[in-house]
């Protein structure tokens, strides 16, 4: 799970501790001198302050983050987007964009329950993690599809090493004897889109090609 940040509670208590030292300083400079009631202001209002900033940062988490797998969700990757597109800009360089989905994730559900489920897509984050760089962000796209958003992805050798190590982690656990894997279709930009919309499509058609190369490859085995 990731942890909150303080953002929120830091920018607050900073703008009481701005507004107070002004707010002091005028008063000073109009009577020459502070009551108590001005000295104790900060040390009062400091509490309620941290107790607002706390509350952004919450909301803010909660909004960005994907309850069950404690990863970020849909709406964190659409903002940043935006961000990864100007860095790209900027310094010239290409990103990439992973759709994955979960196989036969519906005849866990349905053999094991919906618990069971849970845990199988938790196991499967904390291996997406564990496969991706640092600087790589992970999501929860919806139900059993994630997505990654990896950053400076110059070479297409860098994403198929990328690619390996997923497939390669997830076939190393082991869960209820249940065979994991995922089918992956990738995006990068500028050369297959320039907008968000225009790399989830070509993401996920490459998704299901691969799913359905998989299925075929099942029947004929």
């Amino acid at each position: 799970m990731r942890e909150m940040k303080y953002k929120g509670r830091i920018v607050t208590s900073l703008l009481v501790f701005v507004i107070n030292v002004i707010d002091n300083a005028l008063i000073f400079f109009i009577d020459g001198s502070l009551s108590w009631i001005e000295l104790i202001g900060f040390p009062i209002l400091l509490p309620i302050a941290w107790w607002f900033g706390k509350q952004y940062d919450k909301a803010k988490f909660y909004s960005e983050n994907d309850p069950l797998t404690g990863i970020y969700n849909r709406r964190y990757v659409e903002s940043a987007f935006a961000a990864a597109k100007t860095r790209s800009e900027h310094k010239d360089q290409s990103f990439a964009i992973l759709l994955l989905d979960v196989n036969d994730f519906k005849s866990v559900n349905d053999h094991f329950g919906h618990k069971t489920g849970d845990e199988y897509l938790i196991l499967i984050t904390n291996q997406l993690k564990n496969s991706v760089r640092k600087t790589d962000i992970v999501a929860r796209w919806g139900g059993d599809e994630f997505l990654i958003l990896s950053p400076d992805i110059q070479k297409k050798e860098e994403l198929d090493n990328m690619l390996a190590r997923i497939h390669d982690n997830l076939k190393l656990q082991s869960f209820n004897n249940i065979n994991i894997s995922v089918s992956i279709g990738s995006a990068q930009y500028p050369n297959d889109g320039k907008c968000f919309d225009d790399l989830i499509k070509v993401a996920d058609k490459n998704m299901y090609q691969m799913k359905s190369q998989k299925r075929l490859r099942d029947t004929v085995g």
